[in-house]
């Protein structure tokens, strides 16, 4: 089914829908997510909050071919808040004026309502509310869910936090031919790049390259710009060479995009050179990565790529 075709069922109210959408969305949301927030706990809680703010609020997408750019808008506008909250600069949306909104009118608006009550009817009561104030009321930041309900903001964070990976966990389970389709995806490509760094590990040579990168593939971190197999693969392996050894301990795959979350370990002789943990965001073509952007939790003091 397209992705077309996809968004019209959903913007329909069929959630089934809206999760085989989300979920071929999924790698490209998370990498856009982290390259704002550049780190991954908080790029995968926006993904998270990504799914629940596209399913309450799909009468917003206008156009059903445009769903995946619109879900892009919602992961960078979830970000954004996100990054203004790090600030602590004022949140536009404050308490409403006057009577204080009905959430079950206002979610009675939303598509895919039927789902969307029988999801949080799940949720413990504190949750529930925490929910229902932040995605279906104006009254939406932690600091006005906080007065409201009476709780510090580190409550409200948390509860939040606890109702969105079940919201988001229901979503997923709604479809189980994409989520098959995906998890054999991203065993193939687990299994594919472990054999690389494997491989690479014992024999760092530059045809270890051949089969997973383009000879053109351009390569980016925030100390560094590549171009070539030949250009980038040398400063790969000169870290392999001298004893980093990098461990997947993530990955999610999408037709054209593949992210991995990778821990790297420095010899002792060279305990500095790589920084623990990296995110590299493989853009494919025709199964091979032609981009490649490389981010970490926190900036590096040296680069190993």
């Amino acid at each position: 089914m397209t992705e077309a075709e996809l968004g019209s069922l959903a913007r329909a109210g069929d959630v089934e829908a809206l999760a085989a959408l989300f979920e071929r969305s999924r790698p490209s949301l998370y990498a856009t997510a982290l390259g704002m927030l550049a780190n991954r706990a908080d790029a995968l809680d926006a993904v998270q909050d990504t799914a629940i703010v596209a399913l309450v609020r799909l009468g917003d997408l206008r156009d059903a071919g445009a769903a995946r750019p619109w879900l892009q808008a919602v992961v960078r506008n979830v970000c954004l808040m996100r990054i203004r909250q790090r600030r602590e600069l004022p949140v536009d949306v404050l308490d409403p004026p006057g009577a204080e909104p009905d959430p079950a009118e206002a979610l009675e608006a939303h598509a895919g309502r039927d789902w969307v009550w029988r999801a949080l009817d799940g949720l413990p009561a504190d949750e529930r509310l925490a929910v229902m104030l932040r995605y279906f009321t104006r009254c939406e930041s932690y600091e006005a869910i906080a007065r409201l309900t009476a709780v510090p903001v580190g409550t409200v964070r948390s509860r939040l936090n606890r109702a969105r990976s079940r919201l988001a966990d229901a979503l997923m389970e709604t479809v189980s031919g994409p989520l098959r389709d995906r998890a054999d995806l991203e065993a193939g490509r687990r299994e594919e790049w472990e054999d690389f760094y494997r491989t690479l590990h014992e024999h760092p040579s530059p045809r270890t390259y051949a089969e997973l990168f383009e000879p053109d593939v351009d390569v980016r971190d925030r100390s560094g710009h590549w171009v070539g197999l030949h250009d980038w693969s040398a400063h790969e392996r000169e870290a392999i060479a001298l004893g980093v050894r990098a461990e997947i301990v993530g990955l999610f795959a999408g037709r054209d995009i593949t992210v991995i979350e990778i821990d790297f370990t420095n010899p002792p002789a060279s305990s500095g050179h790589c920084p623990p943990q990296a995110t590299f965001v493989h853009h494919l073509e025709q199964d091979r990565s032609r981009r490649l952007r490389i981010h970490y939790p926190v900036a590096p003091v040296n680069s190993c790529h």
